[in-house]
């Protein structure tokens, strides 16, 4: 029964969810080391991310076959990516304050939409348990 109410929808933007909340701690620390010399910057590569978690959740119904079954799929690992330095970045620091910026007001973004994506399902289904609100 609630697997047709919580659907899938329900999994992939918490773990879109949780991979914006990584990709806000990466960039807070990346930002956090933009003077330290020889730090690598790290970004999530959500194209494989995402495409990862659909691949995951078009096929974990059909591996688990009992409820005694332990899910053993990964939460939503990401494949991280370090940006190398530019050449002429004298210290060997890769992070570009304007650029990781950007990552952030992006991020965040996604994070409110996901945010208001499932509060509005939820308030759907607040809605028909409430049976149409008579």
């Amino acid at each position: 029964m609630t697997a047709k109410i919580f659907d899938s929808a329900f999994s992939t933007v918490r773990k879109s969810l949780d991979l914006r909340m990584k990709q806000h701690g990466l960039s807070t620390t990346n930002l956090a080391n933009q003077d330290t010399p020889e730090f690598k910057a790290k970004r999530i590569d959500f194209k494989s991310a995402f495409d990862r978690v659909l691949l995951e959740d078009a096929s974990a119904e059909m591996k688990l076959t009992d409820a005694r079954h332990i899910n053993a799929l990964p939460e939503g690992n990401a494949t991280l990516e370090t940006l190398e330095a530019p050449a002429w970045a004298e210290d060997g620091n890769s992070v570009n304050r304007e650029e990781e910026m950007a990552v952030m007001v992006s991020n965040n973004l996604v994070y409110n939409a996901s945010v208001e994506a499932l509060s509005r399902k939820l308030a759907m289904l607040k809605y028909a348990a409430s049976d149409g609100g008579r």
